[in-house]
């Protein structure tokens, strides 16, 4: 979250944060638009909506780190007991 210090105004401040949340211009625009003609709820739900992307990238990278983390787990265990498992072609 960002607030300018300098007096860059409101506007600058939201154009920022919504790059910091890796909206693209489209969108930023789309909502600078119905935040400026007073439709707060449509621009809230624009939020809401990015939101539930980033969260779903979130939760797929999630599950690949946790991919990466039992096969680490895995070869450590092997490693241990001096075995391996997995023959590379």
């Amino acid at each position: 979250y960002r607030h300018s210090r300098k007096g860059g105004g409101y506007t600058d401040d939201l154009i920022q944060n919504l790059k910091d949340a890796g909206c693209c211009a489209q969108t930023i625009e789309q909502i600078c638009r119905l935040y400026g003609n007073g439709q707060i709820r449509d621009a809230i739900k624009m939020l809401r909506k990015h939101r539930c992307g980033l969260m779903d990238s979130l939760h797929e990278s999630q599950e690949r780190v946790d991919c990466l983390d039992f096969l680490v787990w895995r070869m450590e265990k092997e490693r241990e007991r001096g075995i391996i498992k997995w023959k590379i072609l």
